[in-house]
């Protein structure tokens, strides 16, 4: 999933992420072999959002509009599989799956650090080796790959060559510091999956490490070791005294800029959705209909206003286009689907916070299955990532002694009024 999200089979305008692929093809087999088994909530849930969403599309042909079929079609499909969850896992394969992520999270970090300091240090000039070997009708182009650090810069930004954006790197990294804080793994392992995140040159990522903090302190504290507070404070330091530092700082105020990337990502799509509903109110029941966001508001894809990056997140982009009924309901999917016997603390919230607010995710198997997979995947009641300590108060009995064993502890007769031992 990490290493080929930039890849997609040649199919219609836009192709099919190989990510949606490589989710049924693991899945399929899981399937199979009785290893994953449907949760009936999240079915109920899944199929009343469906229904709700169909139903809104068909009112929206059925009043002259043109929704799109594709989009529908990816939604359903898309999540279909977060019906599924595992029968029993257990803390062992949690831990396995969370270890496989960081330790390629670490590898995809170091390759990005490497890729941002030599261009700094001008002993290397970007070039893109993945679009030297991989046809470009087979790669993603609806994503700002090739980002530079400031306007008129040759400077690329961090993206590791494999990631869609350097915002990816950014996110998958922040990520993957949760997950190691939970898992509790070296820390020098943590200090690269930073230094990932500061060589995306990216506000999400630091975003999400400001949440994951939060949740640490109020959900497991016990996880912040001394150790891994200095490393923090380390790369904090690094970051302040390299060139980094000045183009991180002047985007602090990007929330309140118009046209900026933090206004487009944070502000400009919640403006813009409720304009577009105030505009006909029966879009607040059905929407605008599928992929109306791109064609109906504010954007540089789809044949929109060009210039107008609009990131639109899930839930204003399924209220838009569903209505607020429909959207309602599949955002309590989601979220349940995420949150239901999730095997860690912490790495949960963090997920959803990546996935609902940092990118435009609804459509984006490359981090929707990723976040997924990592949480209600490997939701079941077998879970447990540390020993639990039983709350039973009832004390223990010591086991019978061997038949040869037992004496009597009287002597003597025996009579009715006092039976023997």
């Amino acid at each position: 999933m990490l290493l080929t999200q930039r890849i997609v089979l040649p199919v219609g305008e836009t192709g099919v992420p190989l990510a949606l692929v490589l989710q049924y093809a693991a899945l399929v087999p899981l399937l199979l072999v009785h290893a994953v088994r449907a949760d009936r909530l999240r079915t109920e849930l899944y199929a009343g959002a469906v229904l709700l969403v169909l139903v809104a599309t068909w009112v929206i042909a059925a009043t002259g509009g043109s929704p799109s079929l594709t989009s529908l079609g990816l939604l359903v499909v898309l999540y279909a599989a977060w019906v599924f969850r595992s029968r029993d896992t257990t803390g062992a394969d949690a831990r396995l799956v969370g270890r496989v992520f960081v330790w390629s999270m670490v590898v995809i970090a170091a390759v990005g650090a490497l890729q941002l300091l030599t261009q700094l240090a001008g002993v290397w000039a970007f070039q893109d080796y993945l679009a030297q070997v991989v046809p470009r009708t087979w790669l993603a182009s609806t994503f700002n790959f090739g980002n530079v650090i400031q306007y008129g810069s040759p400077v690329v930004k961090g993206n590791a060559f494999v990631l869609l954006e350097p915002s990816f790197l950014s996110q998958f990294c922040a990520l993957a510091v949760a997950v190691g804080l939970v898992l509790r793994v070296p820390i020098w392992q943590l200090l690269v999956l930073l230094l990932g995140v500061a060589a995306s040159v990216s506000g999400t990522g630091i975003l999400l490490l400001g949440v994951v903090g939060l949740l640490v302190v109020a959900r497991s504290p016990q996880l912040l070791r001394p150790s891994y507070l200095v490393a923090g404070a380390v790369v904090v330091v690094v970051v302040a005294l390299s060139p980094i530092a000045e183009l991180l700082t002047s985007r602090a105020g990007e929330t309140s800029e118009a046209g900026s990337s933090g206004y487009l990502r944070f502000v400009q799509p919640y403006t813009e959705v409720a304009k577009g509903l105030l505009a006909d109110p029966l879009r607040y029941w059905v929407g605008a209909g599928a992929g109306a966001s791109e064609r109906l508001l504010l954007s540089d894809r789809g044949g929109g206003q060009v210039g107008e990056a609009v990131v639109y997140t899930i839930a204003p982009k399924l209220a838009f286009e569903y209505g607020l009924l429909a959207a309602g309901v599949f955002v309590l999917f989601l979220v349940l689907a995420m949150l239901d016997r999730a095997p860690w603390p912490v790495v949960p919230g963090a997920a959803l916070f990546m996935i609902f607010f940092l990118s435009g995710s609804l459509l984006q198997p490359q981090t929707t299955v990723l976040a997924w997979a990592l949480t209600g995947a490997l939701g079941s009641a077998a879970v447990t990532t540390r020993p639990r300590r039983s709350r039973s108060r009832v004390p223990q009995l010591a086991p019978l002694p061997a038949a040869a064993d037992r004496t009597p502890r009287t002597t003597g007769p025996t009579t009715s009024e006092e039976p023997s031992t």
